[in-house]
């Protein structure tokens, strides 16, 4: 079978001798091959974010701010990137046990320390300047070690890389905070939203919360027939569909529920 022109121009580059495969039965441009996870795309619009994203964690390196490493190139009107392929789970994956109201003996105390670790990380990045922008469980992977690690890096921004293609607008939906949710609906589509070190400690917490208790953070609703994006980040702003973590928490962790609520009551 012929290779894909832009994955062999990848692997040629990195030096890669094992056979590059699918990253999942879904992915048709992206691949594990040796160390690295590599992604490819003809699509204008599209590369500009792989682009953003391989520049990203290079800086992130170099600033000793990321485990990982980052590669690039083009062939023709098309890019490859190509980042190191860490070990680990993410947090939903990695919560999954205790979202049982009997957990193991040992995940409470873990998930204290993960926690902690996150924040402790989170403060460093932040304090360089950084903004990670898509704070959600599945942009946090979970080493072998519990150690934490923030991943996905397309809406990352710091003074020194090239400004984003398009104004930044937020991350996952479910995972914006009331506070850049108010800024949101109150303004233009091209104004750029501009995050705060306070925001991305909410919505961390925000994305703690979430994996634990398996439920959505600020919102029970979903955009979808009836409720709009806009009807959503009302949700959000207002707190008007809330459940309170004391009711969607799946056993009393206080230390956590304690660290959450430091985390989501200061101000956005």
């Amino acid at each position: 079978m012929t290779m894909d022109p832009l994955l062999a121009a990848a692997v040629a580059a990195l030096d890669v001798t094992d056979e590059p495969r699918a990253l999942t039965t879904h992915h048709t441009h992206a691949w594990r091959a040796g160390r690295w996870k590599i992604k490819s795309t003809a699509d204008p619009a599209a590369a500009v974010l792989l682009l953003h994203e391989a520049r990203a964690v290079r800086l992130l390196h170099a600033q000793g701010l990321h485990p990982a490493h980052a590669e690039h190139g083009r062939v023709g009107d098309g890019i490859w990137t190509a980042v190191e392929f860490l070990p680990g789970v993410d947090l939903w994956q990695w919560c999954a046990p205790g979202r049982a109201p009997d957990p193991p003996p040992d995940f409470a105390p873990r998930l204290l320390t993960v926690a902690h670790r996150a924040f402790t990380a989170l403060e460093h990045l932040n304090g360089a300047g950084w903004r990670h922008g898509d704070l959600q469980p599945w942009n946090i992977l979970i080493g072998p070690t519990d150690e934490p690690v923030f991943v996905d890096h397309e809406y990352t921004h710091h003074p020194d890389l090239l400004p984003p293609a398009a104004p930044y607008r937020g991350g996952m939906d479910h995972a914006t905070t009331p506070g850049v949710a108010q800024r949101l609906l109150h303004s233009a589509p091209d104004t750029h939203i501009r995050l705060t070190p306070a925001d991305e400690r909410h919505a961390l917490a925000a994305a703690l919360r979430w994996a634990w208790t398996g439920t959505t953070p600020q919102t029970t609703r979903d955009v979808g027939p009836g409720v709009t994006l806009d009807d959503l980040l009302e949700d959000i702003a207002t707190g008007r569909h809330h459940v309170s973590l004391a009711q969607a928490r799946p056993w009393p962790a206080p230390e956590l529920e304690a660290l959450i609520a430091h985390a989501t009551s200061a101000p956005d």
